[in-house]
């Protein structure tokens, strides 16, 4: 009998094109050869291009899901995608934190790539003060990362640095901040106890932008980590398996291209092996 494999939970809506949210987290938890569960905390009706409209899953019916699941499954590692009002937030974080050895990677979905607030000022609160400070690990993007530190912008090395140092100081969590398309190279900032890093690869152009490259790199990290990959190998790793994806993502008719989840481990060395590079940098 094969053994069970490493147990990944994600908490976040649902994404009705499965492009994105927990379908995408399910999804890449699978590729990464761990057993994917879902927490349910909203219910949109969406596609590639925009959200319709989005119904919140009241806050014990979150806590209900949590205690059912956790009452036959090990989890090894939570992942954190959008919860969309305060209470829910509370709720997740609280249940966090009765359980303090769980890895937990929080992608805070509070801004889009355009640098458009996703989330109510209420939420962004709750954000800082519960969830982060729970976290073992933090990817906003640098969008987000500008809003949570209240900084006017976060569009360089320079900022990207030092907003990744910013929310490792000031909730206590290391961050990667990601940079997406920067030019020729693709640049995230990982800031830990143990020094900051860069990860970075070749930027992958695509005549369109790609649902779901987000979600998917952050619950990448999530598996990796419940595999038992240091937060090194754990980033390094989900750059490869994302950048893998992304070369291959298909694209429908009106040119939307959708990351694609079924690269092969050989596809993700390649990436790996033509990319790059981690580079650890002095205090």
């Amino acid at each position: 009998m094969a053994s069970f494999p490493p147990v990944c939970l994600t908490i976040g809506v649902s994404d009705s094109s499965g492009g994105a949210g927990i379908q995408a987290d399910l999804k890449t938890f699978t590729a990464l050869q761990c057993y994917g569960a879902s927490v349910v905390t909203g219910v949109t009706a969406q596609n590639f291009t925009s959200i319709q409209t989005m119904f919140a899953v009241p806050e014990q019916y979150i806590r209900a899901q949590l205690d059912a699941i956790e009452s036959e499954l090990a989890i090894d590692a939570v992942k954190v995608g959008l919860c969309p009002s305060a209470a829910s937030m509370r709720v997740v974080a609280r249940w966090l934190r009765e359980r303090p050895k769980l890895h937990v990677l929080v992608d805070p979905v509070a801004a889009d790539s355009r640098g458009i607030a996703l989330l109510q000022p209420e939420v962004v609160e709750v954000l800082r003060a519960e969830l982060l400070p729970r976290a073992t690990l933090a990817t906003p993007n640098r969008f987000e990362a500008a809003l949570l530190m209240n900084m006017d912008e976060c569009l360089d090395i320079e900022s990207m640095e030092a907003a990744a140092k910013g929310m490792l100081h000031t909730h206590g969590c290391a961050t990667l901040v990601t940079g997406g398309n920067m030019g020729a190279r693709s640049l995230d900032v990982l800031a830990a106890i143990d020094g900051l890093r860069h990860f970075d690869a070749e930027t992958i152009i695509r005549s369109t932008k790609i649902h779901g490259v987000g979600c998917a790199h952050s619950a990448a990290i999530a598996a990796n980590l419940a595999k038992g990959e240091s937060l090194r190998e754990s980033v390094l790793n989900a750059k490869a398996y994302v950048s893998a994806a992304i070369a291959a993502a298909p694209e429908l008719e009106n040119g939307h291209a959708v990351f694609w989840h079924g690269v092969t481990v050989k596809e993700q060395v390649m990436a790996s092996d033509a990319s790059g590079a981690q580079r650890i940098l002095p205090e």
